[in-house]
C-alpha cells in the first residue's frame, strides 16, 4: 500500500470546500425565508400530559358487514339491476298488456 501523502489529492480539502459551499448556500436560503414560514418553537414544558392527549383520541366509525349480509345485499342489488333493466327494455309493453287484461266489471 502506498502510505505517502500526496498534497494534490487531498480528499479532506475537497470535502471541506464542498461543506463550506453547502453551508454558504444554506445561510443564503435561511435569510430569504420570511419569519412566518419558519418553524414555530414548541414549549415542551407547557405541553399537556400524554394521558390527556391520548384519551381524546378520535375513533373512526367502522362498519362491519358479515358474510351472509354481504351476500344478501349483493343479491338484492343484482335483482334491482334486473328489474330496472327490464323496465327500460319492456316498460311500455308491460303497461299496455296490463291495461289490455284489465276487466271492467259492471255493478248490477
Amino acid at each position: 500500500m502506498n502510505t505517502e501523502h500526496n498534497p494534490t489529492r487531498d480528499q479532506a480539502k475537497q470535502l471541506r470546500r464542498k461543506v463550506q459551499e453547502i453551508n454558504e448556500t444554506d445561510s443564503n436560503t435561511m435569510e430569504q425565508v420570511p419569519d412566518s414560514k419558519q418553524e414555530k418553537d414548541i414549549d415542551v414544558l407547557n405541553l399537556p400530559p400524554r394521558k390527556e392527549t391520548h384519551q381524546q383520541k378520535k375513533q373512526t366509525i367502522r362498519l362491519r358487514i358479515s358474510n351472509p349480509t354481504q351476500r344478501f345485499l349483493f343479491i338484492v342489488f343484482f335483482i334491482l339491476l334486473i328489474i330496472v333493466g327490464a323496465y327500460f327494455i319492456i316498460g311500455d309493453k308491460l303497461f299496455t298488456t296490463i291495461s289490455f287484461y284489465s276487466f271492467d266489471f259492471e255493478v248490477l
